[in-house]
């Protein structure tokens, strides 16, 4: 839990050149990244402030603006004067208390503007840009300053002029559900309004637009501006009067990032958005270290969405005291340590998605005892996990909601998972708004009072806040496993779990809930389909990174199952994580150390077409000898018409061993390397 700092290095004038500007009004700034790979020129001009970046030597964001616009009042972008530049580098190691990754490390080096207007009343703005090996972030900061004071951003100016024509990987932003559709693949200058991270190929490298850090702000959208354009401008998520964030100084605004690197695939390795977050303050780690535990989770969840059980109270209702007991004993066996219980609690009745919620955080419904369940779970070491849905009702919730953790606090509940499915949050306001952002902190910070960790779906995506809250846990935030079980569009398509680890993924942990074993579910839900194999559903639990882990099928179709064992001996907290190699929308494999043994996992998935890999196993120990045991896919494993045929064979591996991987159409390969 220990953040370990070390070779912090103040006032390196090294990284700081001005540079004779075109003008003599223009005052420019260079700012090189510590490996020089990378370099950032800052230039402020009578007429606004822009930044452009290379890459080894190659133009990739060409001269754009910066600033802001505020509501009644000139923008904050011109006529601008530098009152003050300093500059740092920063050169530290930090430790997660969970992760992908026990030990980060975060190398930088910092340029800081203080500028000023030239009018009578000046106003203040602050300009802090960090460049590491592997991006760059950039943010705004306004100052405690007698001309500003309460305000309101009306825009956000802030531009990505990008130099090439990339293909990109986008979602459409401003629809009614969220980011939970499946990804788009377009030339840069097809996009028209999108969520980030949004993830681009050009020629030479790969880059990842998004932001870090974000709180009381609205999240960042990017619009394309003009036809057949190559210019993405920051579109603030707004409130419904249009506001874009209500405001006042001191103030930081969220980190604008843009990650960076040879190849797609290295993306995956780059923690920048982690780095981009403070670290927590030791209020915020009070006790954590009681509570915070990544683990496997089972949930009375599935059978509702394949149609076989409902969350309303009755003849097939799924939350019962019996219900809940068979999955405690279940999990008991398997060293599962959760089981969430969706629809526990009164006001689940009928089509509760489509009305004002009901929801009541403090009773149980008729035929479930939770106290009953709670005490008989602590007996088997089975813990429950709470489920807090809203119906994206935020101001019926949040009358309840000290309440709701109060009651989960007594019974000695330390998880829950969050809920706001709806269109619309309290009817009119965005998912991914203002409002929204700050609820969201008010119910982590609520939650660690508490002593509570937080799974968040239907809410505001990832920015690496789990830095400095680590309470926050996990996030769907994705079109997930659900929509392969009760969506009316019947599902997701093979290549969705190759996408959005490069897309989504970058943002932080994906709560995708993999699992599933039997693919026979047709009797409620005929046109829906789970689009991968067996072996593809166990690959996902090392491809897909989150520290809670949904085993999501149900007991029946576990029980006895030889494949189920690598779901037995896969952990979810990790000592390292490497992705080794993949495209876009093709294929990827992933290798993970646990993070308390010296054994290795490795996953490989593919998109709806077969392919071979090879896979050097050079990232184990050297002189040691490992046992492969592989789950794969079977020589006539097909996700539409053999999903369940997988094989099982075991191997002696080194690390100079190159495993040969035959991948089935929407089919993987998992495997334990386990030290001999």
């Amino acid at each position: 839990m220990k953040h370990l700092y070390s070779n912090l290095v103040m006032g390196l004038a090294l990284i700081l050149l001005i540079l004779p500007g075109q003008a003599d009004t223009t005052q420019s700034y260079l700012l090189r990244s510590p490996d020089n790979s990378l370099d950032v020129q800052l230039e402020v001009r009578p007429e606004g402030v822009f930044y452009s970046l290379n890459y080894q030597h190659r133009s990739v964001v060409k001269p754009s603006r910066l600033g802001l616009k505020l509501k009644g009042q000139e923008p904050l972008a011109g006529a601008l004067k530098v009152d003050k530049h300093s500059e740092q580098e920063v050169n530290q190691q930090w430790q997660q208390p969970w992760g992908e990754q026990q030990t980060i490390s975060e190398h930088y080096r910092e340029l800081r503007l203080e500028l000023s207007e030239t009018s009578a009343k000046p106003r203040r703005l602050y300009l802090v840009m960090r460049a590491f090996n592997d991006g760059i972030g950039l943010r705004y900061e306004l100052p405690d300053q007698p001309h500003l004071k309460n305000f309101v951003i009306e825009d956000e100016l802030t531009e990505f002029v990008l130099a090439e024509n990339s293909h990109t990987w986008w979602l459409p932003a401003y629809r009614n559900w969220g980011p939970e559709y499946q990804y788009l693949k377009s030339a840069l200058s097809s996009v028209d309004v999108a969520f980030t991270p949004i993830t681009l190929e050009a020629r030479h490298y790969a880059l990842a637009i998004h932001e870090a850090a974000l709180v009381n702000y609205a999240s960042m959208t990017l619009r394309l501006q003009g036809d057949n354009s190559k210019t993405l401008k920051v579109d603030l998520v707004p409130w419904p009067n249009g506001d874009k964030v209500r405001t006042s100084t001191p103030m930081k605004s969220p980190w604008r990032s843009i990650q960076i690197a040879p190849k797609a695939i290295d993306l995956l390795n780059s923690h920048l958005t982690l780095n981009l977050n403070e670290a927590p303050t030791p209020e915020a780690l009070a006790n954590t270290e009681r509570y915070l535990k990544p683990g496997k989770y089972m949930g009375i969840w599935w059978e509702m969405h394949i149609g076989e059980k409902d969350w309303s109270p009755g003849p097939k209702q799924g939350a019962t005291t019996a219900r809940a007991k068979q999955y405690i004993d279940f999990a008991a066996q398997h060293d599962i340590s959760g089981l969430l219980i969706e629809g526990w609690n009164k006001g689940w009745e009928g089509e509760w998605w489509q009305r004002p919620p009901t929801f009541i955080f403090d009773q149980p419904v008729d035929g479930l005892n939770l106290e009953e369940v709670v005490r008989y779970g602590k007996e088997k070491g089975v813990a429950i996990i709470g489920h807090h849905e809203t119906a994206a009702g935020v101001t019926y919730y949040e009358q309840q909601m000290e309440s709701a953790f109060g009651y989960y606090q007594k019974l000695g509940i330390h998880s829950v998972k969050m809920g706001y499915v709806g269109k619309r949050i309290d009817g009119d306001q965005w998912h991914h708004g203002q409002y929204m952002v700050n609820h969201f902190q008010r119910l982590v910070d609520t939650a660690a009072r508490h002593q509570v960790m937080v799974n968040a779906h239907e809410t505001v995506t990832d920015t690496g806040l789990r830095r400095t809250y680590p309470n926050l846990m996990t996030r769907e935030c994705v079109r997930g496993m659900e929509y392969n079980g009760g969506s009316p569009d019947s599902g997701n398509l093979p290549d969705h779990t190759t996408i959005i680890p490069f897309t989504r993924g970058l943002s932080g942990p994906i709560d995708f809930t993999p699992g599933i074993f039997n693919f026979d579910y047709q009797k409620y839900r005929p046109n829906n389909r789970v689009p991968s194999t067996l072996a593809n559903q166990l690959a996902l639990y090392v491809v897909i990174y989150s520290p809670l882990q949904m085993v999501a099928d149900l007991p029946e179709n576990y029980a006895g199952h030889p494949a189920f064992q690598f779901i037995d001996d896969v952990p979810t907290d990790w000592r390292e994580s490497r992705a080794l190699q993949g495209e876009i929308g093709e294929y990827l494999v992933v290798a993970r150390q646990d993070k308390n043994s010296a054994d290795w996992y490795l996953g490989a998935i593919t998109n709806q077409k077969a392919r071979a890999l090879s896979v050097k196993l050079d990232f184990l120990q050297p002189d040691a000898d490992y046992e492969a045991q592989i789950y794969r896919d079977g020589k006539d494993a097909d996700w539409e018409t053999n999903p369940e045929s997988y094989e099982i064979v075991r191997l002696r591996v080194n690390v100079k061993t190159q495993l040969q991987l035959d991948l089935k159409p929407g089919g993987g390969t998992a495997i334990r390397l386990k030290k001999r």
